[in-house]
Parts: structure tokens; C-alpha cells; sequence
């Protein structure tokens, strides 16, 4: 198999320079050779194994398996060292006395390569350093059984809980090799080839051997890459396996990836995480001298509140400042500081980020450190909407900050709060749970909401409800009858805030270092980039089929850019859901025509029309709190213009209808005059004949003609012939999963106390990035 890791090429020959090949036993080659064979036949791979000591390492068995890195380990005992094997590029060949190395490390990597060809493991003994020049003359490499196990029974019992680790099974095993230096050489001194006890035969086990387990140097930087687009180590071991052949051949474990990794971001707060990371900050501002950055520090000049923004976001937030999102409830960092994002809407309807901060404390003071940054980055302009949750320190500095600002609550936020204190009142009451649902939902003024409510609280007696007086007092801090004039486009929730977090954990992990978090963050801000450029690019290139003739779609095709028109669309296919009743004047009802219509419920709409000026007014305030035509303001504007081309209709026919008036009058005054002429045939009236009477005789000449006889048809008689399935019912009713009641469905079950927001909602952010 090829691989392409830098500095390995296991499809050609390398020879090893690290030892005197000139000393070696002239039948060495053989005898690995034969080993290897034997090796082969005890695995059942039965591959033939070619060349003698300069053999082809691409060919050998240890080019299948890549070994680990130059490194020492501990071993359990806690008493010598392992060593560990590194890639098998060289010929494997047996220590022997008198053998010559250019270094202790390379005798230790042959001792290594033929510990895994036998099936054992090595680790560091001993080592002595010379008295002349008090540098280390000596080494002693040992099979990993070598030594006694302590008896654990004797042993007293730990005062704290210990960690259940495996201890590998010493049997005092004599198997070693012993190397000196001799001037710049290092000699074979001793070596001992027997076991006390049996090695490892099978190849697929050989990697768990300890001194032949690890990641290999080579690939650590691969690993590396790997980690820093945030792969799991089960995604790394997958790749792996592929480069490998399969994943019995990748020396290492998943386990061994995750502590690689974890090492990885330990060394990196190590290194002075913050001193990385404002490094990467005058970096980025190198390219980007708009972007900025504000830090506060305590008195032992640590990191309390971080804030940054890049120039492009600093530009976007001057064209799209009318709505923000913002949340703090994810962590994203090792410090376990809160996140806290500034989102906003771009003219695609998709979600960008405006800049970013970390707080220590999520006080009041620190979130007003926060949107002061924030509003000296954006050069003094506030927000005209905002979207949080349920915050209290969170609307505080709001108030303080923004005081321009209009603030609104995350509605679902404060639903799942509620959903514990009352889901099982409401199941028990299902009326009163559908008119709750419905007051919140729709009604369309603060003075239907607070009518509606006061008649939901006398009608089901719940007045003594403390929890619902709860919901009451924060209603005006989130109930979409307060905010229907406002520009929250698309959402009622933090939802855009929460499905950024939910992309970024795609990105970061809680354990990662605010550096590397930087450098997610700025790959994130490429990636939402490149996504805004698809859309840029689709609506320069691409077009849709228009759903229906109007001539006002393709005039939202050409306003809106596509994503919004596509919401359009949708609006504009809800027309055929209602019908308009004119009322008076300007005014008209818009009704569902049947059942509940989606996003707008059961009720009906009233809409004010003044088509001489092309004004349509909606109490659904869509228009206002979207930026769209709403369906009901649309389903009028199409009535009137029916209107129009019936009146223009029922005139052309009215003047058709004079014209053929005036003729028959024509034609009858003319047959009166030759009815006084006298008849040449007397004995024959025109009443007698089938034909009629011409629409002046009388319908009782008729009166002996009967209908015809009923006429058999082909085929099954109709009460005989099976329904289809839109007629039948179901057989066995449908059972709620929540609460296994067959009255209603699991959306419907009463254990809930409102749907939960649309899924599409939530997902918006995932689909534009």
C-alpha cells in the first residue's frame, strides 16, 4: 500500500546507515527471511516474503503495520522505561555481539524492529555515565516482562479510590540487549534472545505491544491538521484506516488520537494561550486594519472580558443594524467563560456574525463592558431591535447601553420555563391550554391580547394561578402583540444565536484554548462569507420557475433577492387558504376557507385596502415585522383586481345583451304582422308538431311524454364498489406518544403548553453556512 505521509515511502528500498552492516552475520538474511515467512503462515496471510537483509521494505510485513515514533514512556509498574518503535523502513535484523551502532538510539530502534518481529515488547533499563567525561556510556534495553509483579494482596489498602488501570504481567523474563560506547561507536556487549515466556504471534495484536504503540512523528503533524478543523479522533482513526487499508493495520488506538489531541491544547494554554492569541490579532490586522479588539484585565493582569469584530462585520452591522441576536449560555473554552455572540441578518435572510465576546462574570457591569465595546466598534450606532433570553443583568445593561434600543424576550425560552411549573395543570385542561396557546399566538393588538386574557382567566377560573400571573407580568417583554411593528424578521426566539452555537460546536470544543477558538471563529467567518457569494451568485445567474401568472410575483422576483422571495412564494401559495369578504369602504375580512392556516391559526384578518393608492394594511403587521406582503393583504389585492375585470366583462355583455334585445324586439314585431296575414294551410296548427310551440303555446300538449327508463351501466354497482382511503377511517385510532391517549396526537398532547417554534427557524443558520 502507498502512503503519502512527508518523508516516507514505504514503495522504496531504504537501507539503514545507523549501524555496521559489514560485521553482520552473513546469514542474517536468511534467518529473517524465514521468520518473516513464518510470521505470515502463523497470521494466515500467506503472503510470500521476498529479498534477504537489503529486502524491500514495501514488501515486508512491517510495511503493512507503521510503528511508532522515537519516544520513552513509563511503564505501569512505574519502575524502567519503554521505548517505542519507529516506521519500518529498514530491513529487520537481530542484535548480535560485537554489533556496531552510530548511536545508543539507533540500537535501540533495531532492538525495537526485532522486538516486534519476535512478538515482545522493550523498555529501558538501566544507564551509567562514564567517570572521564560524565557522559552516559552505557544503556540495557529489557523485555517489558522483566522484573516481579508486587503482590497485591499484601499490599495495604490505598486511603483514596484508585483508578482501575492494567498491569502488565511480569514474569522476570532474562530476554535483554546491552550496548557500550567505545569512542564514537556504540557496541553490543550482551544479548540474551530467550523468553521465560510466549510471545505474540498473531499480527494484529502486535500493535497493542507497548514499545510498537503510538503515532508515529511523521503523523503527528497530520493528526494536527486533522484536530485543528476540529475532527473527532473517531473521524481521524477512520482516515487513517483508509491510508492504512484497514483499521487492524493503523498502529495506534482512538484512545491514542484523544490524549494526542488533549496534549495538543494543554501545550497550547501552556504557551501562553492570551500571548497567542493578541499575536493573532495584530496578524489579522495586518490584512485587516479595520478589525478591532478591546480586553480588560484584573488586577493580576489575567484576561476578565475579551471583545472582537472584524473589519467586513464592522462594515455589514451599518447596513443591517435594525435586528440583532444575542445569547450567552454557550461555553466554548477551557476558561468556561460564556460565549457571547452578536448575530445579525443580512439581505439574504442569513445569519452574520457581528463580533464576539468572553466574559468571566455575567453581571451586570460585564455585559455593560460588553455592548460599550460593542458600540465603540460600530462607531456610536445602537441597535434598533434586539433578541436575548430571559436575563435580568442581560436587560439592565440593555437599558443602560441601548436605551434607544427595543428589547424583546426569547418567547420560547420563557414557554420552557413555564412548561415545568405548568405542563400538568395544563393536561388536565385542555381548553384552557388551546386558549392560552391562542391568546399569545394571535392576538393581534396589546388590547386583544389583554381582553382575551381577562376572559380566558374568569371563563376557566384561574385567577388564584400564581404562575400564570407570572407569564402575565412579562408579557409585555415578549407576547408578539407587543411587537408586531417591530423588524424581528423571521424569528420570535434567539434561535439564530442558538444555531450558530450549535454550528460552532462543529468547531470548538469546552476544552479548547481561546486561540485556537480565534482561529475557528475566522474560519467560520470565511465559510458564512463563501455562502453569502453562492447567494450572490445564484441570483445573478439563476431563476425560478414562477409559481402562478401574477405579474406581481416576478416584480418580488426582481425586489427580493432569492432566499427572501422564496419566503414570498410561500406567502403568495397561502392565498388560495382563504377567501376576502368586502365589508365596507376600504375594509375587508379575510377567512381560512377551512381549518387553521400555517403560522396564522384559525382567526380571521381584517385588511384595509386603498387600491387607489396601493396601500394595504394587514393587522398581522407582517409587512412591518418581516419586511413581506402578508397572504391576507395579497388574497384582497387579487379579489380587487378580479373585481375589476368582472366589471369590465359584465359591461362588454351588457352592451352585447342591448344589441340582441333590440333585435329580438325586431323579430317579434315582425312575426305579429304575419300572423294577421291569413294562413294557405288551416287544417295544420304549428302546436301540434314536437318541435314547440315557439315560445307561445301552452306546456299540456306535452304532458304524455315521460321520462326515460333508468339504464343499466357497465361495470360494479356503485354501493358494491370499495371507497378509497381519503373515505375510510382508521381502523385502530393513532395513539399519542407522550401520553398514550388516543384523543389526540403527539403534537397536540396536552402535556405541552405551546408547539414549539418552527424547526426551520432554528435550522436557518445551519443551511445558509
Amino acid at each position: 500500500m502507498e502512503f503519502w505521509f512527508p518523508g516516507i515511502d514505504l514503495n522504496k528500498p531504504v537501507q539503514d546507515e545507523g549501524y555496521d552492516q559489514g560485521n553482520a552475520q552473513d546469514n542474517t538474511g536468511q534467518v529473517m527471511q524465514e521468520e518473516i515467512q513464518h510470521e505470515h503462515e502463523a497470521t494466515g496471510q500467506g503472503e510470500q516474503a521476498t529479498g534477504n537483509s537489503g529486502m524491500d521494505a514495501g514488501a515486508s510485513v512491517e510495511s503493512v503495520d507503521a510503528d511508532t515514533g522515537n519516544t520513552m514512556s513509563t511503564d505501569d509498574s512505574g519502575e524502567e522505561d519503554e521505548v517505542q518503535s519507529t516506521p519500518s523502513l529498514t530491513p529487520v535484523e537481530k542484535p548480535y555481539p560485537n554489533m556496531l551502532f552510530a548511536s545508543w538510539e539507533e540500537a535501540k530502534m533495531c532492538y525495537n524492529r526485532y522486538a516486534k518481529h519476535v512478538g515482545f515488547s522493550i523498555k529501558s533499563s538501566t544507564s551509567r555515565k562514564s567517570t572521564v567525561d560524565k557522559q552516559t556510556d552505557k544503556y540495557l534495553f529489557v523485555c517489558n516482562k522483566s522484573g516481579k509483579n508486587v503482590d497485591i494482596n499484601k499490599q495495604e489498602v490505598p486511603p483514596v479510590r484508585q483508578r482501575n488501570r492494567t498491569i502488565t504481567k511480569k514474569t522476570d523474563c532474562k530476554a535483554r540487549l546491552r550496548v557500550k560506547r567505545r569512542g564514537d561507536k556504540w557496541r553490543v556487549t550482551m544479548s540474551i534472545e530467550e523468553h521465560n515466556h510466549a510471545c505474540i504471534k498473531k499480527f494484529s495484536l502486535k500493535r497493542f505491544l507497548r514499545s510498537h504503540k503510538g503515532i508515529p512523528k511523521e503523523e503527528r503533524e497530520f493528526v494536527k491538521l486533522l484536530h485543528k478543523v476540529n475532527l473527532s479522533a473517531g473521524r481521524v482513526m477512520t482516515i487513517m484506516a483508509e491510508l492504512y487499508g484497514k483499521l487492524g493495520n493503523v498502529p495506534y488506538e482512538r484512545k491514542d488520537v484523544s490524549n494526542y489531541m488533549a496534549s495538543i491544547d494543554t501545550a497550547a494554554r501552556k504557551n501562553n494561550d492570551m500571548s497567542k492569541l493578541l499575536a493573532q490579532f495584530e496578524e489579522v490586522k495586518v490584512h485587516d486594519p479595520e478589525f478591532f479588539k478591546k480586553i480588560d484585565l484584573d488586577h493580576d493582569d489575567r484576561v476578565r472580558r475579551i471583545f472582537w469584530v472584524d473589519g467586513p462585520a464592522r462594515a455589514a452591522y451599518k447596513k443591517y443594524n435594525d435586528c440583532l441576536s444575542f445569547d450567552a449560555t454557550y461555553m466554548t473554552n477551557c476558561y468556561s467563560m460564556p460565549f457571547a455572540p452578536f448575530i445579525g441578518i443580512n439581505r439574504y435572510g442569513q445569519s452574520i456574525q457581528l463580533g464576539c465576546g468572553f466574559l468571566r462574570n455575567e453581571q451586570i457591569e460585564d455585559y455593560v463592558w460588553l455592548f460599550e465595546a460593542f458600540l465603540e466598534a460600530m462607531d456610536g450606532v445602537q441597535p434598533i431591535n434586539i433578541i436575548t433570553d430571559q436575563d435580568a443583568s442581560m436587560r439592565s445593561a440593555i437599558l443602560s447601553v441601548f436605551p434607544d434600543c427595543c428589547h424583546r424576550n426569547c418567547r420560547w425560552h420563557i414557554m420552557q420555563n413555564a412548561q415545568g411549573v405548568l405542563g400538568n395543570d395544563m393536561a388536565k385542561n385542555e381548553p384552557l391550554r388551546l386558549e392560552f396557546n391562542a391568546t399569545i399566538d394571535y392576538s393581534m393588538t396589546v388590547e386583544e391580547f389583554e381582553t382575551r386574557w381577562a376572559e380566558m382567566i374568569l371563563k376557566h377560573n384561574v385567577a388564584d394561578n400564581t404562575h400564570l400571573q407570572d407569564i402575565y407580568d412579562m408579557r409585555a417583554s415578549f407576547v408578539p402583540a407587543y411587537f408586531k411593528d417591530r423588524f424581528f424578521p423571521f424569528l420570535q426566539t434567539t434561535a439564530r444565536s442558538e444555531g450558530f452555537n450549535a454550528v460552532l460546536k462543529r468547531y470548538v470544543t469546552p476544552h479548547h484554548s481561546l486561540s485556537h477558538f480565534f482561529e475557528q471563529y475566522m474560519k467560520l467567518q470565511e465559510k458564512i462569507d463563501v455562502a453569502e457569494d453562492s447567494n450572490e451568485f445564484k441570483e445573478e445567474d439563476k431563476i425560478f420557475r414562477f409559481w402562478g401568472e401574477w405579474p406581481l410575483e416576478e416584480h418580488a422576483f426582481h425586489v427580493y433577492t432569492m432566499p427572501i422571495y422564496l419566503r414570498f412564494r410561500a406567502e403568495l401559495r397561502k392565498v388560495t387558504s382563504y377567501n376576502a369578504t368586502h365589508v365596507a369602504g376600504q375594509i375587508f375580512y379575510v377567512v381560512p376557507v377551512a381549518g387553521s392556516v400555517f403560522g396564522y391559526g384559525k382567526r380571521t384578518y381584517r385588511v384595509e385596502a386603498n387600491s387607489e393608492e396601493g396601500i394595504y394594511i394587514c393587522e398581522c403587521s407582517k409587512i412591518n415585522r418581516d419586511g413581506l406582503l402578508c397572504c391576507h393583504a395579497l388574497r384582497v389585492m387579487a379579489q380587487l383586481a378580479e373585481s375589476e375585470k368582472a366589471t369590465a366583462l359584465a359591461e362588454k355583455y351588457m352592451r352585447e345583451l342591448g344589441k340582441e334585445l333590440a333585435a329580438m324586439k325586431i323579430s317579434a314585431a315582425a312575426k305579429r304582422k304575419d300572423k294577421k296575414q291569413p294562413s294557405k294551410n288551416d287544417g295544420v296548427t304549428p302546436e301540434t308538431e314536437i318541435g314547440g310551440d315557439g315560445g307561445q303555446g301552452s306546456s299540456t300538449q306535452y304532458e304524455h311524454v315521460r321520462d326515460p327508463i333508468l339504464t343499466t351501466t357497465k361495470g360494479r354497482p356503485e354501493e358494491k364498489r370499495k371507497k378509497s382511503g381519503l373515505h375510510l377511517k382508521a381502523s385502530k385510532p393513532q395513539k399519542c406518544r407522550g401520553c398514550g391517549s388516543a384523543q389526540h396526537s403527539t403534537s397536540e398532547c396536552p402535556s405541552k403548553i405551546t408547539p414549539a417554534p418552527e424547526q426551520k427557524e432554528f435550522d436557518f443558520f445551519r443551511d445558509m453556512v
